[in-house]
């Protein structure tokens, strides 16, 4: 009887407010998701192993397994792993975009749908803490939402108590990081960030939540200021990363 009554409700939802993909806007069929139509759908990418154990860049080719690659062996990163669900590339991209700027949630249950297809990310979901990158209060003025703090109630809804968004938070209003070097990123980033309360912090297993991963560097920024406030370890966690392939 509740499954019948859920699937009434949904074909009236979907009267009522037409499904449509995030990326082209087609109209689809059902709202059952992931929202792409069958163009889009192909060119949606999720990043899979084998990928290198810290930074998680993918690898090139589709066999082998999981290892650490060069440029993190020789510098290694403040987090102890980073790994994202999609490739920030079209249709993707425009997805993001929509949800980041315009404030589109309605992909929000797609995402935690690719999120659950790999595997590879469930033991994220043992962290004690779940930390959304912080906006400036500016920012947060001006766009009305923390787009991180959104991503991580809908990726981790079986633990939203461990959710804290005010636990990190930015210090000073830092120009946009679109179009900067990975250079000016990091001076951009550079003690930007603050740990509220150091003894939440200590001796935590936490995981950063963010929209993209380009370069790194925010994720670096904020893995550096947590653990320095006493963090065990912090593992980092994106919606999409720019492949540099």
């Amino acid at each position: 009887m509740r499954t019948c009554f859920g699937k009434l409700a949904r074909a009236c939802q979907d009267l009522c407010f037409p499904p449509a993909c995030l990326a082209c806007g087609a109209r689809l069929p059902d709202s059952v998701g992931p929202l792409f139509c069958s163009a889009c759908a192909v060119h949606v990418r999720l990043l899979n192993e084998p990928l290198c154990r810290c930074c998680g860049r993918p690898f090139p080719w589709a066999a082998g397994e999981s290892h650490t690659c060069g440029p993190c062996l020789k510098k290694p990163w403040q987090f102890t792993a980073a790994r994202a669900v999609l490739y920030y590339s079209e249709p993707v991209a425009q997805a993001v975009h929509a949800f980041k700027y315009r404030g589109s949630t309605t992909g929000l249950a797609t995402f935690r749908q690719l999120k659950d297809r790999l595997r590879h990310l469930d033991s994220l979901a043992d962290a004690d803490l779940i930390v959304p990158v912080p906006l400036h209060v500016h920012r947060l003025r001006e766009r009305g939402f923390n787009q991180a703090l959104l991503l991580a109630r809908a990726l981790f809804p079986a633990q939203r108590r461990r959710i804290t968004p005010f636990l990190l938070t930015r210090t000073r209003l830092t120009v946009s990081q679109t179009g900067l070097s990975g250079g000016d990123r990091r001076r951009n980033l550079k003690n930007a960030f603050a740990v509220v309360a150091p003894e939440q912090v200590a001796g935590q297993r936490i995981l950063l939540v963010d929209d993209i991963f380009t370069t790194g560097s925010t994720a670096n920024e904020c893995a550096r200021t947590l653990r320095r406030a006493g963090a065990l370890e912090v593992r980092v966690l994106t919606l999409a990363r720019v492949s540099r392939e």
